[in-house]
């Protein structure tokens, strides 16, 4: 997915258990008709997974929320595992909750 094709980007800075650190980019794109009755949404997190695929649904509404709970899982998972994001800015710790905030009603 290109730049130019993103609708909501933002970037982050991942710290590994390690201590290596990476500018990472997680991006959705335009949900698109794939074929009847079959909708995909492409999404990106660079600089932690490469080449991830679109996501399908029934109606562009679930295809974009299958992209977003996918980046959801991933990221939450890299911070599971020991990670730490950083706003790139102030590079101040990011929670996972404060990027993909709940439902609550």
């Amino acid at each position: 997915m290109t730049e130019s094709e993103h609708v909501a980007e933002r970037t982050l800075i991942a710290v590994r258990p390690d201590g290596s650190e990476q500018r990472i980019t997680l991006a959705i794109g335009t949900p698109y008709r794939a074929s009847e009755g079959d909708w995909a949404c492409p999404v990106a997190l660079d600089g932690l997974h490469p080449d991830l695929a679109d996501q399908h649904g029934v109606d562009s509404w679930q295809a974009l929320q299958l992209a977003c709970q996918l980046v959801a899982r991933l990221v939450a998972s890299f911070v599971e595992g020991g990670g730490v994001l950083l706003w790139p800015d102030e590079r101040e710790p990011v929670d996972p909750a404060e990027l993909f905030p709940r439902h609550r009603s």
